[in-house]
């Protein structure tokens, strides 16, 4: 089923528009604002500064703690890839703490369990992540491997044909997550034709035919240290971190010949656009016993942040139900009311994906064969609901949820790193778990009404449906029921 994607074709006709590289020189060290309402939520003091090669340096210090997460991201991801290297991005994720000149990978795990530490990669459709958490008394030891791996990596034709058996493997595993796969197919769907429409899993015919050339020439363009932004968060001060980058990372200068702007465009693509299109992407598969499907409208991106942190209340609003939750008729969610002892799903989750200028806001749901026209008729009258009739109860329910999951959602030192991580590279500057709520507290009925009814009302929508959907409604039939006729 996963091969589908080399039998999908769509135009190419793209409007391309000049997208302008990420910069994170707004940080600034600062106290931690207590918002009036709210009991201060504790964060150590955010601090960043510059290296020489122009690498940024942030740090959280938290003196009482034992551990340091540090790491680099960088704009990396699919859609930083030239056609001549597709799926460049997804081997890296899997070879980039491989092997170096000195060390083979025996070495670089028997360096890393006698410091207790752990490394992590992960690449996604816009952006590159490495990071690692270490007790703080070992920081240098790992800052040092990091630096090694990054610098003097190599990667070799024998390690990418034994991964390519892993990644194909991998790919096997997910036919069985139809969820991811749904989701995965609805964002290639919606931006089909721009770079943002690239899967970090390409066809398979592309991982066969992958080589050592192709990844390291997509790695000596933008593995570079002024491409990358450090982030430790834990027990380790910015004085420190600076010491220890400038030993081990600051190599490598950009030519001061050259003005930043001639740098990104000899490394990054020429353009990267994310055009949305209302379109459709089924997959009938009749011996599946359930139909998958994931319905959305273009979102608010992190760019705006007042309009995405509305939707994200919306989000909430609509909610998430499955067979497994509890509650009876006490679940919160409208939808998860009528969902309860219907049969009239068996899960539905509301989701809110977003890049830096664009993003996608909907629902994904799985049902019976006969249940999905009713599941849609459902799930687009709670739309229209959003954009016509909510209430202040609703809305205050919706807004506490997301506060409670915003400060759920740090638990680990990885966690924490991340949440700072996507924090820059999407607002372009940290913002405070304080300032983070309080813009929840600013949606207000008026609000949400006005972000529904430019995002959601009588918009095209985008689906992406595999397994028995034969009784999906036609595209034209859920296309008219964006609106309401209003008196």
């Amino acid at each position: 089923m996963w091969g589908l994607r080399g039998a999908l074709t769509f135009s190419r006709r793209i409007n391309f528009k000049a997208l302008s590289r990420f910069a994170a020189r707004g940080l600034s060290s600062r106290p931690i604002p207590c918002v009036e309402g709210h009991v201060g939520v504790p964060e150590g003091v955010m601090d960043s500064t510059f290296l020489k090669n122009d690498m940024k340096l942030v740090c959280e210090y938290k003196a009482d703690s034992c551990f340091t997460a540090v790491g680099c991201f960088l704009p990396a991801g699919a859609v930083h890839e030239y056609p001549q290297e597709r799926g460049a991005a997804l081997f890296m994720e899997h070879l980039l703490f491989r092997k170096t000149r000195c060390k083979d990978p025996d070495d670089i795990d028997e360096e890393l369990g006698k410091i207790g530490a752990k490394l992590s990669t992960t690449a996604t459709r816009d952006i590159f992540l490495f990071y690692g958490t270490v007790p703080s008394w070992d920081f240098e030891k790992l800052m040092g491997l990091l630096a090694e791996i990054i610098l003097d990596g190599i990667i070799c034709e024998e390690d990418v044909e034994r991964e390519k058996k892993v990644i194909l493997r991998r790919l096997e595993e997910m036919e069985g997550n139809f969820e991811g796969m749904t989701m995965d197919y609805l964002t290639n769907v919606a931006y089909q034709g721009t770079n943002l429409g690239r899967s970090v899993y390409p066809e398979t015919c592309v991982i066969e035919t992958m080589t050592a050339d192709t990844i390291n020439a997509f790695r000596n363009r933008l593995f570079r240290p002024h491409n990358m932004t450090m982030i430790s968060t834990g027990g380790t001060s910015i004085e420190d971190l600076q010491c220890i980058a400038e030993r081990y990372f600051e190599t490598g200068d950009p030519d001061p010949c050259k003005p930043p702007e001639q740098i990104d465009q000899e490394v990054y693509p020429a353009s990267l656009s994310f055009r949305y299109t209302g379109s459709e992407m089924r997959y009938r598969d009749d011996d599946q016993e359930l139909g998958y499907v994931a319905m959305a409208v273009e979102g608010p991106g992190h760019g705006n942040c007042n309009d995405h942190c509305a939707m994200t209340v919306a989000k909430d609003f609509v909610g998430q139900w499955s067979l497994a939750d509890a509650g009876y008729k006490n679940n919160a969610p409208y939808l998860a009311q009528c969902a309860f002892g219907t049969n009239m799903c068996h899960l539905y989750k509301s989701f809110n994906v977003g890049w830096h200028c664009t993003g996608l806001w909907g629902c994904y749901f799985v049902c019976e064969k006969l249940q999905l026209e009713d599941m849609v008729f459902m799930i687009q009258k709670e739309w229209m609901r959003l954009c016509t009739s909510i209430t202040s109860k609703e809305v205050a329910r919706a807004v506490n949820q997301c506060k409670m999951r915003e400060l759920m959602s740090v638990q680990t030192p990885e966690d924490r790193f991340l949440d700072i991580a996507m924090c820059i590279y999407h607002r372009g500057s940290y913002q405070t778990f304080n300032e983070r709520l309080s813009r929840f507290d600013g949606v207000s009925v008026g609000v949400l009404r006005e972000a529904a009814d430019k995002y959601i009302y009588d918009r095209c929508p985008v689906i992406a449906a595999v397994g028995r959907i034969e009784n999906l409604p036609d595209y034209n039939f859920i296309r008219s029921y964006m609106y309401q006729l209003r008196r």
